[in-house]
């Protein structure tokens, strides 16, 4: 059985003003310093570039449920512990108030170093997203997944819309997080690899021309892990619910396994344009589920629950397989009909008229399941 893990981003927020923390983030560190990463693993929490961002990191997972609890209870200490130095945890692609201008960036030599390369265009990405780990070990045949799972992965980022706000504006994008990764120069859809070693020697280029700082800066929308043998989905916006995340996770392992079946019966891969791909990763950034999505596979135009419908079908038998189907399709049906993050922070706006409305929605969203 496949395993999952995942890294979730959240937003640090003082809950009187709802804009990105400034005060008592000291005290929040120290207070999350108390609950290290589990020695020896990847699991627990961690810091992102800015201070007022926080990654939290699952353990390896074998099932939904397994997965869910993880999510709760990470998200459930980050909030405790934000409470207890007067703070609050939101998780959303953007933070709909928060100042790029004003917005501290963690010290740390390779945060340092990332900021000195790429400049302003690390200071003005102040996003938060989640990522979704599928555990292969064989490095030859995650590459080779990693080609085939790349028509599915605007979908992915539509699902996952949370970033309709920056700088406290209506941005008119479902995920401006997306656009906002543009300035990096190695992001949006990965290349089609030949070979794990064209896929090792591309990423050497990259970093012998400084393209890269390092490997943890390789932002394509799905990668190779750089410290686990896992195949990371890195497209989506942060989850605001549990539900979402699960709902995201299923569904990467499913593809991921179908993917595998296809490759072991030698069936040839769909053969796909690049320009396609990037042309529905932009739609789905734009329009999320409120619009026709573009199928990469077809090159046409097809509604967001048709696209759905599709994933849903063509990884049918391994949610099936995985004991995952009644969840995953229960969940999508219910993503359609509430919309995503970013359509709710919408009717909030629309409905109140007070953007530090939407910052308070998205706390109670974040923190909803955990009760």
């Amino acid at each position: 059985m496949l395993t999952m893990g995942v890294e979730e981003e959240f937003f640090i927020v003082d809950p009187v003003s709802r804009m990105l923390a400034s005060e008592g983030l000291p005290n929040m560190r120290a207070l999350l310093d108390a609950n290290p990463t589990t020695p020896g693993t990847y699991h627990g929490f961690d810091y992102e570039f800015h201070m007022a961002t926080v990654e939290t990191r699952t353990d390896v997972c074998r099932s939904l449920r397994q997965l869910r609890g993880e999510l709760r209870k990470l998200r459930g200490t980050l909030t405790r512990t934000a409470s207890d130095a007067g703070l609050s945890v939101l998780s959303a692609g953007t933070m709909p108030t928060a100042d790029w201008r004003t917005a501290r960036l963690m010290r740390k030599p390779r945060y340092d170093r990332c900021f000195e390369h790429y400049r302003d265009v690390v200071q003005r990405r102040i996003t938060c997203g989640c990522h979704v780990h599928i555990g292969i070990a064989d490095r030859e045949l995650a590459v080779h997944v990693l080609n085939r799972i790349q028509p599915w992965l605007p979908l992915f980022l539509a699902l996952s819309t949370s970033s309709p706000f920056y700088d406290s504006a209506d941005t008119g994008y479902q995920s401006f997080r997306n656009p906002l990764w543009a300035g990096f120069p190695i992001g949006g859809p990965p290349p089609l690899f030949d070979s794990h070693a064209d896929y090792a020697e591309h990423v050497g280029h990259l970093l012998e021309t400084d393209a890269l700082t390092d490997t943890g800066n390789l932002y394509w929308d799905a990668r190779l892990g750089t410290n686990f043998p896992t195949l990371e989905f890195r497209i989506a916006d942060a989850c605001t619910t549990v539900d979402e995340t699960i709902l995201l996770a299923g569904l990467a392992r499913a593809l991921v396994l179908t993917c595998i079946d296809e490759i072991q019966a030698e069936r040839p891969p769909v053969r796909i344009s690049p320009p396609m791909i990037k042309a529905a990763t932009w739609r789905a950034a734009r329009s999320g589920l409120t619009a026709d999505l573009i199928d990469p596979m077809t090159a046409e135009k097809v509604p967001a629950s048709a696209m759905l419908d599709r994933i849903l079908q063509y990884g049918q038998e391994a949610l099936k397989d995985l004991g995952d189907w009644e969840e995953i399709s229960s969940l999508a049906a219910r993503l359609l009909a509430s919309g995503t993050s970013s359509r709710r922070q919408q009717r909030t706006l629309t409905a109140t008229g007070h953007l530090p409305d939407v910052v308070d929605e998205l706390i109670m969203e974040t923190t909803r399941e955990l009760q």
